[in-house]
């Protein structure tokens, strides 16, 4: 039912908003083990695909909620609560998820973009870690800070771009027409021969580009993707948003069996299967990385990868 999230986007002595991909449109009711409030749930569903569903839900808190003290919550989806639908949020011995609301902001954690096939381990596993082994109010960072959105979305895996289009198939993500490329719209830049590892030669400068280049470079004469690592480059919406489905929920990785593309070379079939190793890595710790932003507040910005 719920794709990925929820996520604790902001939290304010009168407001706390929510974030959460599910299935189908859900109805929802907030929660809170301290007495005397109550919430007002005003709730925007966006459909992103045939079975995927963006929800933002912004609450209105009637009475300021207590500082500085744990506050479990529950958030019920079409009655099934967190523990039912998404029990890996949830730290050892805990029935709901919790958050602390600080007085003031003496402590918070940092990051920005985060890569999944890259040989060091996912560094928000280190705010899991923290929140495991500190869980005390007054040890929790006040929230999390993303300058960045968290994701490259030129430097991209094979193995994870292959993920990418089983997820738009599973869930049916929408797709779109792409004026100027080389390719006439979303699935046929998915079926492409040169969709894994070749994207660049997907949008040349070329003069049949050349409405499109004078859009994106004033006409000047450049590759359309000016990154140095830029083989899977990300082009369409359905593709990064399924990008961060992969990245913030271990659950979509469940719905899908991606398997290696035909036709590479031998030179890219090894490519393949080590960064595949890579990302094994990633999505082991995926449940540690949700959990952290069921319990953080966090704060991010889009930076310039996606362009």
């Amino acid at each position: 039912m719920v794709l990925a999230g929820p996520l604790l986007r902001r939290l304010e002595p009168t407001r706390i908003v929510f974030w959460l991909v599910a299935s189908e449109p859900l109805q929802a009711e907030l929660q809170l083990s301290c007495a005397g409030v109550s919430a007002d749930i005003n709730c925007t569903v966006m459909p992103i695909g045939r079975h995927a569903f963006v929800h933002l839900l912004d609450i209105t808190l009637d009475n300021p909620l207590p500082r500085d003290e744990q506050i479990d919550y529950d958030l019920i989806l079409n009655t099934q609560g967190i523990a039912q639908y998404a029990p890996h949020l949830l730290y050892p011995g805990a029935q709901r998820p919790n958050f602390v609301l600080c007085s003031q902001l003496e402590q918070l954690l940092h990051g920005s973009c985060r890569k999944p096939h890259h040989p060091a381990a996912d560094g928000l596993l280190c705010a899991d870690r923290l929140l495991l082994e500190n869980p005390a109010p007054l040890q929790r960072p006040a929230l999390l800070m993303m300058s960045g959105d968290q994701v490259y979305a030129d430097d991209v895996a094979g193995p994870m771009l292959r993920a990418i289009h089983a997820l738009i198939e599973r869930l049916g993500l929408f797709g779109e027409h792409l004026q100027g490329a080389v390719v006439d719209n979303s699935a046929a830049l998915y079926q492409h021969p040169a969709s894994y590892y070749h994207r660049a030669d997907l949008l040349p400068a070329l003069e049949s580009n050349e409405t499109l280049r004078e859009r994106f470079f004033g006409g000047t004469r450049k590759p359309i993707f000016t990154s140095s690592n830029a083989d899977n480059h990300l082009v369409t919406f359905a593709e990064v948003m399924a990008m961060y489905l992969l990245v913030w929920s271990p659950v979509p990785w469940g719905l899908i069996e991606p398997q290696m593309p035909p036709g590479l070379s031998t030179e890219r079939q090894a490519r393949y299967r080590q960064e595949q190793q890579l990302i094994n890595g990633f999505t082991s710790g995926l449940g540690g990385v949700a959990r952290v932003l069921a319990h953080l507040p966090s704060l991010m910005i889009f930076d310039d990868n996606p362009n």
